[in-house]
């Protein structure tokens, strides 16, 4: 069963090294200044410390879900190159910085999930690394999948390694004691620290019937854990294979980068193809998926709307009147911009003079009324126009029925609504009957009295 909690979820998602540097004394070897331009190897001194010590403005937003890119021991400023699967980086704080952050989480009645890197590991991993100096001597051979005799590097490497990238080796999901050393990590987590969920990094490269353990392995230890996998194409099998609970929803992403940022799509191309993955998926995923705008591995969404802020506002008017549990990428809320990563990286400005205030209480305020309203969060759905760049979408929850009319294009567009009716537009808080006009470049969203 998918956790029913998802469906109320509101998710912050934070790099750590890049959030909030809590803690100096933990700083990796050459740190560099705050706010200075990353690069793929630049560390800023972001830890654990910092998301604690910002519980209140990550809460201030309405969220009420945290999604940590991975915190293990690891060389790399992403961590995404696991080393340990049992200890949290010294640099993030080590294990106990974990546990007072999920402390301090749980405490505000909030939910946090961690990422499992389960496709692969560093090559300064111990297992590893005893393969590489014992050869096929070495208990550990077989836990990769290596050709010849001894492990070779360069120029090229003779084991499978995550998109041929050296420096991190893929596990040999085929060996049994693989699987059961991954599974105990699943299990050690939620069994020690209570974590609720796990997100799967790459998960098209896991065997599916891994995947439906992992899901199982969370499950036994705590009954609603969330499992939510990084799939950039249409997940159907997934579903169908019953492994995932939800999926990053990178595929309406795509939409929603086609329609509101890039402007390539009209309403009906957006409206047909968000149908076609309603369709696709059973009403359990389409409720559990993890909707976003933005994340670490793509372009800021501001950056793609060419610093249009209000292709931005559009765009989240959408998301967070959409099913699925919405998503805030660090940053989005306050008009963080970057492109290809990893420019999207960037470090969190706390200068409050570089924040957006208007693209900030636009958020807040979609996330309040999201929060407010079930029908927004657990309704069902219904396109009800898409013609031009206006398009209209119903949320319907027993007698409650909310309808969210979003104009991307530069003429104004008429609501028509039921005249017998009294209709209440929540964001403004005007009341409207009949025919209601949606400004150029604006949305409404109106429940009916």
């Amino acid at each position: 069963m998918t956790p029913d909690w998802v469906r109320d979820a509101i998710f912050y998602q934070v790099f750590p090294d890049r959030f909030c540097n809590g803690n100096p004394e933990n700083n990796p070897p050459g740190a560099q200044s705050w706010g200075t331009v990353p690069t793929r190897h630049s560390f800023f001194g972001g830890d654990l410390a910092g998301i604690t010590q910002n519980l209140d403005y990550i809460q201030s937003l309405g969220v009420n879900a945290l999604y940590l890119t991975p915190i293990f021991t690891a060389p790399s400023n992403h961590k995404y190159d696991t080393v340990d699967y049992f200890q949290v980086d010294p640099a993030f704080g080590g294990n106990e910085a974990l546990r007072e952050l999920v402390d301090a989480v749980h405490s505000r009645g909030m939910r946090i999930i961690l990422d499992g890197v389960f496709n692969h590991c560093s090559d300064q991993h111990p297992f590893f690394l005893d393969a590489a100096t014992h050869g096929r001597d070495s208990e550990y051979w077989d836990w990769f999948t290596i050709g010849g005799d001894h492990v070779i590097r360069t120029p090229e490497p003779n084991y499978a390694c995550w998109a041929g990238v050296r420096t991190m080796p893929e596990w040999n999901h085929r060996n049994p004691r693989v699987i059961n050393y991954l599974l105990s990590v699943v299990r050690h987590w939620i069994r020690v620290l209570n974590i609720d969920g796990w997100r799967l990094d790459t998960t098209d490269y896991l065997p599916p019937d891994f995947v439906k353990d992992i899901r199982r392995a969370a499950k036994d230890e705590k009954r609603d854990a969330y499992i939510v996998g990084e799939v950039m194409g249409l997940a159907t099998s997934w579903f169908k294979h019953n492994a995932l609970d939800g999926v990053m929803h990178y595929r309406l992403w795509n939409g929603l980068v086609s329609f509101f940022a890039k402007k390539e799509w009209d309403a009906a191309r957006f409206a047909a193809f968000v149908r076609s993955i309603w369709r696709s998926y059973p009403d359990e995923a389409n409720y559990s998926c993890y909707t976003l705008l933005g994340s670490h591995d793509k372009p800021r969404f501001l950056t793609l709307c060419g610093g249009d802020k209000r292709s931005l506002i559009l765009a989240a008017c959408f998301l967070f009147t959409f099913p699925g549990a919405p998503a805030v990428y660090y940053g989005d809320e306050i008009g963080m911009e970057g492109g290809e990563e990893p420019d999207s990286r960037r470090t969190f400005p706390w200068d409050e003079k570089a924040w957006d205030m208007d693209i900030l209480d636009t958020f807040r305020l979609l996330i309040h009324l999201r929060l407010q309203e079930a029908c927004l969060r657990r309704g069902a759905m219904e396109f009800l126009t898409a013609r031009g760049k206006y398009i209209v979408l119903k949320r319907a929850l027993g007698n409650e029925e909310i309808v969210i009319a979003i104009n991307a294009g530069d003429e104004d567009a008429t609501l028509d609504l039921p005249t017998s009716v009294d209709w209440l537009d929540l964001f403004s808080g005007v009341h409207a009957q009949s025919n209601v006009i949606i400004r150029k470049r604006g949305f409404g969203i109106l429940k009916r009295g």
